[in-house]
């Protein structure tokens, strides 16, 4: 019986340590990974495995211990009614952007594009996104493919390892660098419907676990400064980096989270089937804000699509 406490709680304090220090430190990154909902499981598990022990200080400390993993779970990884009515929208000048790891579709692009179509007019209430950034997007910007998803007023440009179909007007698609594992592009756009220009950088980071997160981030932010790049008013794209931590924050310090905006439901991106991290992100400056921010399960793929209905600040 003491071996299952001691489990439970040498589990509790691994997942703790990954809470406070997240990822700033390579050694402890491992444990910021491990998901709340997963090490939550494990502590209620050992508790139950305690029911019949005389030992009740045990069961209790554990349940306690589940408890504090359960409010964390509702206050870092569920968003509860925070984001705008539907009606509040109306007649204001948004922009609906999704995002969507296709991780190379080939053969079954087809397939994967009339999911999207599906995904995306559910997210959007029956409405194409106005901007659909796609990574490793494969054959989807094909003729039969992109007609499955993209409206008939939306213009697809590729750029480096990104797709973009677009009803907003580009102004400019620039590949900023791929060394064949970090990949970025910038894409500016135009005014275009009450909402003034602005420019989203597209990235995508490598999936390798034994990569420091805080390295991997830094090294990219260190390339983009160093090219003299007009700061973006969105960041979008898959980051293998957990939302929360300390990595994320120091690659884009003064923006914040779509999900921690406008959130609704559970945040995870990965992996689809069992979306325990959230590794996909769209990060906003301060002059956006997020109405609306969800993912999406295509029922195809490796990941959860991201949707958010963005506002332009006046």
């Amino acid at each position: 019986m003491r071996g299952i406490f001691a489990i439970g709680c040498a589990g509790w304090l691994a997942w703790m340590v990954g809470r406070i220090a997240t990822d700033q430190f390579a050694i402890v990154q491992y444990l910021h990974w491990i998901p709340t909902l997963l090490a939550m499981a494990i502590t209620l598990a050992c508790a139950c495995a305690l029911i019949a022990s005389k030992h009740r200080w045990m069961r209790n400390t554990l349940w306690v211990l589940a408890l504090v993993q359960f409010a964390t779970l509702l206050w870092q990884d569920v968003a509860i009614g925070r984001a705008h009515a539907e009606s509040e929208l109306l007649n204001q000048p948004i922009v609906r952007i999704a995002h969507f790891n296709a991780n190379w579709p080939g053969k079954q692009s087809l397939r994967l594009a009339d999911a999207m179509a599906r995904g995306v007019a559910g997210a959007f209430r029956g409405t194409a996104p106005d901007v659909l950034f796609i990574s490793e997007y494969g054959a989807l910007l094909g003729g039969e493919a992109i007609g499955a998803f993209s409206p008939r007023n939306a213009v697809g440009t590729s750029v480096g390892r990104f797709g973009v179909v677009s009803v907003v007007p580009i102004v400019e698609a620039v590949p900023i660098f791929d060394d064949g594992k970090s990949t970025a592009a910038l894409v500016r756009f135009a005014a275009w419907q009450g909402n003034p220009s602005w420019s989203a950088l597209l990235v995508d980071l490598p999936s390798d676990p034994w990569v420091p997160r805080l390295e991997a981030l830094a090294s990219m932010r260190a390339r983009i400064d160093g090219m003299s790049l007009p700061s973006p008013q969105v960041i979008v794209g898959d980051f293998n980096t957990a939302r929360g931590g300390y990595a994320l924050h120091s690659f884009a310090p003064q923006m914040h989270h779509a999900f921690d905006e406008g959130g609704i439901g559970f945040g995870a991106t990965y992996s689809r089937n069992w979306p325990l991290w959230h590794i996909d992100h769209i990060l906003l400056a301060p002059e956006v804000c997020a109405k609306r921010y969800e993912t999406i399960d295509l029922g195809i793929g490796r990941h959860r699509l991201q949707a958010a209905i963005i506002q332009f600040k006046k």
